[in-house]
């Protein structure tokens, strides 16, 4: 389960950066929301990663001691 939300906040994080790169060639919005938009994008992608990570190293140390 834990592997299923890890991924979607990666690819929640993909889509914030995709949008914000949509958003620079129609110039809908400011500069400053875009920044954001990317920040936020990348924050998410690396944190499900990291948090996927864990788990993984979680479920091998479980798996080692029984």
């Amino acid at each position: 389960m834990g592997h299923k939300i890890t991924g979607w906040i990666a690819v929640a994080g993909l889509i914030l950066v995709i949008i914000s790169f949509v958003l620079r060639m129609f110039s809908i919005i400011d500069m400053s929301v875009r920044s954001m938009f990317m920040i936020a994008g990348f924050t998410l992608m690396l944190l499900g990663t990291l948090w996927r990570v864990v788990l993984e190293m979680n479920e091998d140390k479980q798996s080692d001691n029984s």
